[in-house]
């Protein structure tokens, strides 16, 4: 491991290994992240992870090889991403999200409780206090605190736009312009604002949210709901692909799910899959090899116990009991 530091720049560290046990204290260390089932095929490279950490920000690129499946739980920081490669699905108990490369995603908000499923994945992410998001939006944090409406940005443009945000910082960063406490200052303002942009949370649904309540008609519903019928098996399902079938914003759509069915849009793909998952344990016999943890994972369902906990709320029994009779 090396480090390299200035008087007053922010820090940089890199790290890299092939031992699964270093993988498992850099996950927790760094990303709070407790590393649950980590597999390395032979050829793969080598976990490799780059920090800056600025004092109000931390920007991270990790190269994670192999398969690993994570869980991270009450992190208090807002962490965004943005896959460089790999593939990273995301099941946070109410939808499961596949990204890939040049999506962008909310990997942790305050009060998560996620597990996460990576494939030789390469993911650049910068990690900001949810105080700091409040402050650039004109919120206060007291009441309520502030929700996370989807892990999925608003549409191609916004991701692009949190790269470019990325980019923009490094390239402050990387300069002699980066000892000044005022350029890392205002980088994390920039970073915060482009999160804001980029991803809806409740700390922005404020004047734009009259116009989204009226959009969500029962013909924004119907549209929005015949596209994920027919697309529900495609692993890259997001909210913005769902909005652009309904004509309408993701906001609008949101509302609509909320007001009818009492549901998020992908919480209602998550149920489509789990019915899907139902009819593959129906038609499955066990003597042929046939798993739960396969069906489950071939419909985005990594984690078991969460697979089982829900399957077993929706249909009365274990998913185990529906393959064996």
């Amino acid at each position: 491991m090396s480090a390299h530091t200035g008087s007053a720049a922010p820090a940089r560290t890199t790290f890299a290994t092939d031992d699964m046990e270093q993988v498992r204290e850099y996950l927790g260390r760094i990303y709070g992240t407790r590393l649950l089932i980590g597999r390395v095929s032979e050829g793969s490279s080598r976990l490799a992870l780059s920090v800056v950490d600025a004092g109000s920000f931390v920007i991270t690129d990790l190269t994670l090889p192999g398969t690993q499946k994570c869980r991270n739980q009450d992190i208090e920081t807002v962490r965004i991403g943005v896959v460089v490669s790999g593939t990273v699905t995301i099941d946070d108990g109410d939808a499961v999200n596949r990204y890939g490369p040049g999506d962008a995603l909310v990997a942790t908000f305050p009060s998560d409780d996620l597990v996460s499923h990576a494939e030789e994945l390469r993911i650049r992410t910068v990690s900001l206090p949810l105080d700091l998001l409040a402050d650039v939006a004109g919120v206060a944090l007291n009441g309520e605190p502030p929700r996370l409406l989807s892990r999925s940005p608003l549409g191609p443009a916004a991701s692009r736009t949190i790269a470019n945000t990325l980019a923009l910082t490094d390239e402050l960063l990387s300069g002699q312009a980066a000892r000044h406490p005022l350029v890392v200052g205002n980088a994390a303002r920039l970073l915060a604002a482009g999160i804001l942009a980029t991803f809806p949370t409740t700390l922005t649904l404020r004047e734009e949210a009259r116009a989204d309540h009226a959009d969500a008609t029962p013909v924004v519903l119907r549209l929005a709901t015949a596209y994920i019928e027919e697309h529900y098996a495609e692993p890259g399902l997001s909210l913005a692909h769902i909005a652009a079938a309904a004509c309408a914003t993701p906001r609008a759509v949101q509302y609509a799910f909320r007001r009818h069915h009492d549901i998020t849009p992908m919480g209602y793909v998550r149920r489509v899959r789990l019915a899907a998952a139902h009819a593959d344990l129906l038609a499955a016999d066990p003597a042929t090899g046939a798993t739960v943890s396969a069906i489950a994972a071939r419909w985005g369902f990594y984690h078991l116990g969460r697979f089982s906990a829900y399957y077993r709320r929706v249909y009365g029994h274990t998913p185990s009991t529906t393959l064996t009779t």
